[in-house]
């Protein structure tokens, strides 16, 4: 039997050319508001980066996440932002039944969905990027190749080091080592997260933004190490219908402050005009 994230929700599979691609549904419609659908990052799945947002989520309405996958075939150099794309829409016509829907998509999640909205704006209600960029800078670079060095390397010391790039200094240091300990001993690396590290060198959507026409609104997060917030500012300004907010946050804004950004993906789907394009929303605290 497989185990769901929240009561009564449904697992499902669609083949994307070939790649069985699995997603999770709520199903329950609540109280009626567009359904929203979520894409994890680099190396996650529903359950670790969304783990707190979903079943808060599927409280007040339908609530679909998607889980990435490999495709089947492929090598790690091969892998495409259209391979994810393809996913995504797959899950989406799939699912949806041609109702649109409210798309979230965080890290590189939010890179795949910003060009989802861009090629398949039929299917998007609103969109939010959280921690997204548009094209991987030289900073990155230098930070994947550290990563990558220790990760051949065979170092446990890889897991301390995503653990430092991924939180923000805040966090951290108002923990003691023991406290965040058990955080770097469940960092998990596959080859498939391998393959995802090769993918974010070679990010550059800059072409598809001004194709997205839906509601946006951006999420940077003021201590992101991993993709800093000059980036989402850059997708503010790229996006003709964006708005912009920001968090308190590390890159892993979906465990340091999961209930802030809950806060800002409930507001936004349900109501996604009620700022106007260019608009910097405050801080919303929980």
């Amino acid at each position: 039997m497989t185990t769901t994230l929240v009561p009564g929700a449904v697992t499902g599979v669609v083949d994307a050319d070939g790649t069985p691609i699995s997603f999770e549904d709520s199903r329950d419609p609540g109280d009626g508001r567009t359904p929203i659908v979520l894409v994890h990052g680099t190396g996650g799945s529903p359950a670790t980066h969304f783990g707190y947002i979903y079943p808060l989520l599927a409280t007040r309405g339908r609530v679909i996440a998607i889980t990435l996958a490999d495709p089947v075939g492929r090598g790690a150099h091969d892998l495409q932002i259209s391979d994810f794309v393809d996913q995504v829409a797959g899950v989406m016509t799939h699912a949806l039944n041609g109702e649109r829907a409210a798309l979230v998509g965080y890290s590189l999640g939010a890179v795949v969905t910003a060009v989802v909205a861009a090629k398949h704006p039929d299917l998007i209600h609103s969109l939010t990027l959280v921690c997204g960029w548009a094209q991987t800078d030289t900073q990155q670079v230098l930070r994947n190749e550290v990563w990558r060095g220790l990760r051949v390397s065979g170092a446990d010391l890889i897991k301390e080091f995503s653990v430092y790039s991924a939180f923000g200094g805040p966090f951290l240091a108002a923990r003691t080592r023991d406290e965040i300990q058990p955080v770097i001993d469940g960092v998990v690396i596959t080859p498939f997260t391998d393959a995802q590290m090769e993918l974010n060198r070679r990010i550059d959507i800059r072409d598809e933004l001004s194709r997205i026409h839906a509601p946006t609104v951006i999420v940077g997060c003021t201590y992101d190490q991993m993709v800093p917030v000059r980036h989402q500012k850059y997708l503010f300004g790229a996006i003709d219908n964006a708005r912009y907010t920001e968090i308190s946050s590390g890159h892993a804004v979906v465990f340091e402050r999961p209930a802030e950004l809950l806060r800002v993906i409930e507001q936004f789907t349900t109501a996604p005009g009620r700022y106007p394009a260019g608009a910097v929303i405050p801080e919303l605290k929980p």
